[in-house]
């Protein structure tokens, strides 16, 4: 069987036989018939010129790897001064910006030889030896942070603002602590208790210097709801302490924040974590919104100083309504003076922020004030009367209802460690250090399990006491700051509880709103939705499932609705059309091109005849419909008359299925029966080789067709448009011999029979006849057209 070789001619009718970009010339580099131009510097240019001055020519992939890399794959662009001073490549200024490619790429070659044989100035240890780690840098690696910022800790600049920043947030912690415990269905002792333990252990393991461990609004409410949901009861523990349903809640409680203390330490083990990626800010947007409004209506009762049932949000409202004729206009009136007064004073401190050494404890101030009036006048109000004095013994709750907590403590974990780690990594962003996710799996594993045992519902980090201690100690801030305000807390426990008993509950329920300014987002909601009616979307189902269906199921669905938003996205990514900058005049820049979305630029203009076609996002199974029908109507609107190349645009594909690899195949044999090229420009075969390969992807397509860059594709498609042209009597007579014999296109690289000469880069087509017809036919084409340009 014979073989014709013909070699091609460009537009400007001279014989160009020089490679100019696609990956195929370096696989047949042996076939070119004489070196490249000099004035050529590409990429494959110097390939080809290091295999001709290496001696042998490689013939298999293989080779070609190890005739300049060794036994690693080529690199598919040129290798920067600063990539080559990481492995101790050295290039003057000269070399760096001027010298020539097969200079720069001989000695990158030699230099990374002798860098890896010498084990010098490598990233990494050459294989078989072993970095040099002294036994004191494996034990701090493995110390808990108190052990490395304790004996560096400079009094002179820290000691004075961590006992000013301890002080004030144990103020601030003793009325919220109260609280948000009683805003978590328990006792407004157990939130002092959750103030204790939690904190303490995190100054020890915890990674962030400034953040505050404890008690908080949103977590508060989340434990309640998902404790009422697993376990149904008649009455709280704010209707009757002693009661057998408290007794259960708070051992429900308990057992809860000690499974998610163990899930923090799965999640960390089995690098489940992947899992927070899923709740995007949208999503916590709209469930700390939702949440509050479960907390606006879980507290009606302590504003109005009347009883409510349990149950739904519209059923809690409905016994609102009902209620309101014994309202207690007493509580009602604490509750609103001692809110305006919060009000009052947090816009003072505002107000006069720098001229204050320290803020005023706006919540401890109105709380004593209120208590004392209480306590002078003997007012009928619900109060929080005996709060049992000295510390929680440590004891083991019970385990009964384990299996109806399982699916609310993973909701909890999840959730609490987002809001916990969002905290931590805003210190560290804001202050210069850095947050370690696995260590912060530790410290809030050990401070949940050690907590609960203590009488601490699960713990989280509080963005707004973080933020006030990073206002009071700055840079200079250490974990100390934790243990001075656990001491100031525990002091409180142990000996001051007694002069409580007069606290109002409405005095609670006033903190408690003010605190729910922070966390109503509907500015964000009105942003999103001028912005991106998608997220949008996810807020709202955040928002109303939470407000709705309560913080569990909220959490759930919204989640749920991210991950299918993400499946969408990858099941039918954007798709757009490009045009060259400036349009075919823009080529002339011999620096390369710039493509652009038409619909967006009106500088980018289509050239004639080529259509290029941008996918945005990896090939896969999911999405190969969405992407051959968006190609296919490309093709369907075309303004052309005929269009006689597509331009795959890769930038964004960086992974490929066989499933795609089969849908590329037929679009490029339909197209072919058109008598239209399929081009891939912007390849990325390095992360693709294996499946590539194994499918004998290039087989069929033609390595002829890929493409390291846009700039070659299209001068490979201008050039097939000129030839068109110039050659349409001939393009006529083999449309009209298709027609009549199909048999022609063959499946392998070797047996593919082109309508017209193949303008590859290599500039040179291989042609295996079946019969002496379909020789002599494309001879003729060949001839006429050299002979016509």
């Amino acid at each position: 069987m014979a073989s014709v070789r013909s070699t091609s001619v460009d537009g400007r009718g001279e014989s160009n036989n020089s490679p100019a970009g696609s990956l195929n010339q370096a696989y047949y580099a042996h076939h070119l018939p004489k070196e490249p131009s000099a004035d050529s510097n590409s990429l494959n240019d110097a390939y080809w010129r290091h295999f001709k001055n290496a001696g042998p020519q490689p013939r298999t992939e293989k080779e070609l790897h190890s005739g300049l890399w060794g036994q690693s794959p080529p690199r598919e662009r040129k290798p920067s001064v600063t990539w080559a001073a990481m492995h101790g490549i050295k290039f003057s200024d000269r070399e760096a910006t001027n010298g020539s490619d097969q200079t720069l790429h001989r000695r990158h070659a030699d230099s990374l030889e002798e860098a890896e044989l010498s084990g010098r100035n490598s990233p990494r240890p050459p294989k078989g030896k072993k970095r040099n780690v002294s036994n004191k840098d494996l034990l701090q690696q493995y110390l808990p942070p108190i052990f490395k910022w304790l004996p560096k800790y400079d009094r002179n600049k820290s000691l004075r603002v961590d006992i000013i920043a301890g002080l004030v947030i144990a103020f601030m912690v003793i009325p919220q602590g109260m609280a948000y415990g009683m805003l978590a269905g328990m006792p407004v002792e157990y939130g002092l208790y959750s103030s204790m333990m939690p904190p303490l252990i995190y100054a020890i393991f915890g990674g962030a210097a400034h953040l505050s461990l404890g008690t908080n609004a949103p977590i508060s409410i989340l434990v309640a709801d998902s404790v009422t949901a697993a376990i149904p009861t008649d009455t709280d523990c704010s209707d009757d302490p002693d009661s057998a349903d408290c007794a259960r809640i708070l051992d429900a409680t308990l057992l809860l924040c000690l499974m998610s203390g163990l899930l923090y330490l799965m999640f960390m083990i089995f690098r489940f974590s992947i899992i927070t990626s899923f709740v995007p800010d949208p999503v916590l947007s709209g469930f700390t919104t939702g949440a509050s409004v479960i907390i606006i209506t879980s507290n009606m009762k302590h504003v109005f100083g009347i009883s409510t049932k349990r149950g739904q949000i519209w059923e809690v409202w409905a016994s609102i309504f009902e209620e309101l004729p014994n309202i207690n206009w007493a509580a009602f009136v604490i509750f609103s003076l001692s809110f305006m007064a919060l009000l009052s004073i947090k816009e003072l401190n505002r107000k006069y922020k720098e001229k204050m050494p320290v803020p005023i404890p706006e919540q401890l101030f109105v709380l004593i004030i209120c208590t004392v009036i209480v306590a002078a006048t003997d007012m009928d109000v619900p109060k929080v009367k005996d709060i049992p004095s000295g510390l929680k013994t440590p004891e083991l709750m019970s385990f009964d209802d384990f299996g109806a907590l399982i699916q609310p403590a993973i909701v909890c974990s999840i959730v609490t460690y987002i809001l916990t780690f969002n905290v931590a990594k805003a210190c560290g962003d804001l202050y210069g250090y850095e947050v370690d996710g696995d260590q912060e799996f530790v410290a809030n594993c050990i401070a949940a399990v050690m907590g609960s045992f203590t009488g601490s519902y699960l713990p989280s980090g509080s963005f707004s006491r973080s933020a006030l201690v990073g206002e009071i100690t700055g840079d200079d801030g250490t974990p100390l700051h934790n243990i001075i305000s656990v001491t100031v807390v525990a002091l409180v426990v142990m000996f001051l509880t007694p002069l409580l008993y007069h606290m109002p509950k409405a005095i609670m329920a006033s903190i408690i709103y003010v605190a729910l300014k922070n966390m109503m987002n509907f500015e964000t909601a009105k942003k999103l939705y001028s912005v991106s009616k998608q997220e949008w979307g996810l807020w709202m189902i955040s928002f109303v499932s939470t407000s709705l269906l309560g913080v569990t199921y909220g959490i759930g669905l919204s989640i749920l609705a991210s991950i299918l938003l993400l499946v969408k996205m990858q099941a039918k990514p954007a798709t757009r059309i490009l045009g060259v900058l400036g349009g075919a005049e823009g080529l002339n820049d011999k620096y390369g091109c710039v493509v652009l979305d038409v619909k967006n630029f009106d500088a980018a203009m289509e050239i004639e005849g080529i259509k290029i076609f941008k996918f945005e996002a990896d090939l896969h199974f999911a999405n190969k419909d969405h992407f051959e029908e968006k190609l296919k109507k490309m093709q369907s609107r075309s303004q052309w008359n005929r269009l006689h190349t597509v331009i795959i645009d890769c930038s964004s594909i960086n992974t490929i299925d066989l499933t795609c690899v089969k849908m590329l195949e037929r679009l490029h044999k339909n197209l072919k029966l058109k008598n239209t090229k399929m081009l891939f420009a912007n390849w990325k075969a390095q992360s693709m080789r294996r499946v590539l390969d194994g499918s004998g992807f290039y087989e069929t397509i033609g390595e002829e067709n890929f493409f390291l860059k846009m700039r070659g594709a299209l001068d490979m498609a201008i050039d097939r448009g000129k030839w068109e042209k110039g050659n349409e009597g001939a393009l006529e007579q083999f449309r009209q011999h298709n027609s009549r014999h199909n048999t022609w296109s063959g499946t392998s690289s070797k047996e593919t029979y082109p309508s017209i000469p193949s303008f590859e880069n290599l500039n040179i087509f291989y042609v295996e006849e079946k019969g002496q017809e379909m020789q002599g036919f494309l001879r003729g084409v060949r001839e006429e057209g050299e002979d016509r340009v």
